[in-house]
Order: structure tokens, then sequence, then C-alpha cells
């Protein structure tokens, strides 16, 4: 492949999650979403810009990943490898997307589970986010900061273990990711340059389970993610390719939405599901799992010992996706969303209109399906 010029932070498979509802029934490559940003007036207000972007242009950072070959002189990138990585994860998203397979978040007994592609997602993506132009969230060029640098000052180690790999190692130098990394080494560009190609695609070969020579995935994974325990799955109780009046989850440049008070943290995956989670506390993995819904009979699994369904009231799950808009533009000051305004104020006029059906049921109700 060619060098592409205009480089995706965010995967588009990912945001067709969140793809608008006036182009929900749309072909993929006519989807939008809306795009919501956040500044402050000179009034000191909040001054709010709605914006339809094609999927297709949305967090792209030009020239993000740009370097000269060291023969050819040419521009390269590492598109390819993103795009192979994005494909790969995209599968288990699916899975619980449209299959609601979520019981496979459970079974954390083999290396490269559910649950461990789950967390490698949030990891990259949010460090991908950082690079995303339209992330505006304080200090973004900072926690990039704390990584490269290094790099850069180790750069003559990372070169030796990447040229002169492990004898173990060596075997897996034929695949392409490898082959990429050596000729990001041989590169004419600047060191700088070269270590944030060699950060990302390290982490996409450890993403892979194949030995990466510099391991900063498992190293950000387990400083970052430690003891992750889901604390929920909040379905909205409409299917994926509903466009009635109803709660949405939205995204953001970061993806993963922490609650700095009270560790009730977020990882929205489509408009219609979330996934909760705790880090830091719990001593064990999940034993089962507690899925909310407003209309569980819409869910594709059933309850069990280990898929616990609660029915939930239109209220309830607003505050969870009331939670996940706080945090995402709060943080970044961006957002992207199925519902433009207008349809915000639609949904709440819908909440008045219909008061008892939306207040209930009061608490959650454990159900059997």
């Amino acid at each position: 492949m060619k060098y592409t010029k205009n480089q995706h932070m965010l995967s588009q498979w990912f945001l067709r999650n969140f793809r608008s509802d006036d182009t929900a029934n749309a072909p993929k490559d006519k989807q939008r979403v809306w795009c919501h940003s956040l500044n402050i007036s000179d009034e000191g207000e909040n001054d709010i810009k709605e914006i339809p972007l094609p999927i297709s242009s949305i967090a792209i950072n030009k020239d993000c990943f740009m370097l000269v070959d060291c023969d050819s002189q040419k521009k390269f990138d590492i598109e390819d490898e993103l795009s192979e990585y994005e494909r790969d994860t995209s599968v288990l998203f699916n899975e619980l997307v449209h299959k609601h397979k979520f019981h496979k978040l459970l079974d954390v007994s083999r290396k490269g589970n559910a649950l461990e592609k789950m967390v490698n997602f949030m990891v990259i993506q949010m460090l991908l986010g950082f690079l995303n132009p339209q992330n505006k969230m304080d200090g973004k060029e900072g926690v990039l900061e704390h990584i490269l640098p290094d790099m850069v000052k180790n750069y003559e180690s990372i070169k030796e273990l990447i040229t002169n790999p492990p004898t173990e190692i060596q075997p897996f130098y034929s695949q392409n990711i490898f082959k990429k990394m050596l000729r990001v080494i041989e590169s004419n560009s600047e060191v700088y340059e070269k270590c944030k190609a060699l950060l990302f695609l390290s982490m996409v070969a450890e993403a892979k389970n194949l030995p990466a020579p510099i391991g900063y995935l498992a190293k950000l994974r387990n400083g970052m993610f430690s003891k992750i325990h889901i604390t929920g799955i909040f379905h909205t109780g409409y299917e994926f390719d509903s466009t009635e009046i109803r709660p949405v989850f939205t995204t953001s440049p970061n993806v993963v939405m922490f609650n700095q008070n009270n560790n009730f943290n977020l990882l929205p995956i489509s408009h219609n599901l979330a996934i909760g989670f705790s880090l830091g506390v719990a001593e064990y993995y999940n034993s089962h799992l507690n899925i909310f819904s407003v209309y569980p009979n819409k869910l594709k699994c059933r309850s069990s010992k280990k898929i616990k369904i609660y029915r939930v009231s239109h209220d309830y799950m607003d505050g969870i996706t009331g939670w996940v808009n706080l945090i995402g533009v709060g943080q970044t000051k961006t957002m992207y969303t199925p519902y433009e305004l207008k349809d915000i104020e639609r949904y709440l006029q819908h909440q008045s209109d219909n008061y008892d059906h939306h207040y209930s049921p009061d608490e959650p109700e454990l159900v059997k399906m």
C-alpha cells in the first residue's frame, strides 16, 4: 500500500457503531456522525458547535506516521498495520454489539482472551486519541511525552533489539509487522518520528500475541487497567438499527470514560451498548456479569448462573448515558453522537409526555430470560 497522507486516529468501524440516525440505513461509506464540540464563549457561556461529519473525515491527523524510506526516499507509514489490527479487533466488538456474546468476557484463562483484547483496544485507542486533532483534552500532549522521550533516549538500545533480535523472536521476522519495524529503523526520518511509529507497531504486535522486542502494551495495560472488574453491561433496550426516540450512548476521542469520583468507568461500544468497569479494587476477575436493559427481550443472550439480567427504567439508563456525555465532553470537549441537538430536545419532551413509563421500574428488577 502506498503512503496515505490522512491517518485515522479512530477506527471507522467503531464510529459506525454511533452512526447518525438520519444515515442509519445508508451505505457504510455514506454514514456520518454528529460531532458536538464544546467551547467557552467570550461571555463565559458554553458554546456548542454541532457539525455533521462523514465518518471517513473524522479523527484525521495528516502525516502523523509519515516516514522516509532509506533506499527509495519515498514516504511510507504504518497504516497497513493499524488497519489490520483494527479489522482483528472489530471481530470481537461485532460479537458483543450484534450477537451479545458477553459470556466471552468471563473467560480469562487463555492468552489473548476477549477481556484482554478489549483492554488492549482501550490502551491503543487512548494513545491514538491523543493524536486526534479533534481531541481538546487539556495536557494531552503530556501523555505521550512521558513515553516517547524515554524511547528517544534509549533509541540505540531499541535499534539493537530490533535489528538483532533474540533467537526466540527471529522466526517471527518473516511477518510484515517486523519487516515494517526494520524499515522504520532504517528510515531517514527523525528519531522521534521513528520512535512514535515503533511504539504503535510494538503495541499492535503485542495485541496479536507476537513477541514484540519492546513491550509497551503490557506495561501500559497492567499499569492503567490493573484489577479490572466489569461492574455492569448497559443495554439501552433498543436494537442496533433503531432510530426511535430513545436513550443513546456517545463516544469521544478518548473512547474510555474515566470517572475519578467513584471509579465507575465506562466504555461505550455502540449507541445502544456500554461496558462499565472498576479499576484497582477487585481481587478477582468476574465470575458473572450483570446486564441492565430497558427492554431485556431485545437481548440475544439468556440469563444463567453467570449472566444476570435486570430490567431498568429509561430514567436509569439516562443516568448512565448522562455520565458518558458528562465525562466525554469534560475530558475532550468533543463527542460523536447519533443525535443532533434537536433530537435531544425531542427526547426530553418524550420523557415528559411519558412520565410514568419513563420512570418504571423504580429499581432494577432481576428477570429470567
